[in-house]
């Protein structure tokens, strides 16, 4: 039953973080058809599981329920690669070809990337 409670709780933890960022994103480009939302979500979910995977995995850090509230709950609730794929596909289905691969390309490239320096980012503690 604690592992249930940490994964739900930290999952609504994360779908509010994620909606406040992805409103927050979306504000600096009024009018935009990119989405500029999810992608933040995305890439700062991205630099977070990265850094928080580098602490649990090198430092030895938290125990398993807290793994579970931390990745599956509050970063399973956070990212949104549901949302990303569907807005992706509006994109294109609206002609809008050009934003629908910059988008992919955009969230894949740079979220690899931001992985990579949220667990780069351990070594230095």
């Amino acid at each position: 039953m604690i592992k249930i409670l940490a994964v739900g709780s930290g999952g609504f933890l994360g779908a509010v973080f994620r909606y406040l960022i992805s409103v927050f994103a979306q504000s600096q480009f009024p009018g935009s058809k990119f989405p500029y939302g999810t992608v933040a979500a995305n890439l700062l979910g991205c630099l977070l599981i990265g850094f928080l995977a580098g602490l649990f995995e090198l430092k030895s850090w938290g125990n398993p329920e807290f793994r579970l509230f931390i990745f599956v709950g509050i970063l399973g609730g956070f990212t949104t690669f549901s949302t990303f794929s569907h807005e992706t596909f509006l994109l294109w289905e609206n002609g809008k070809l050009l934003l629908s691969l910059a988008n992919v390309g955009v969230q894949v490239v740079f979220g690899l990337a931001f992985v990579w320096v949220g667990y780069q980012l351990t070594r230095l503690f």
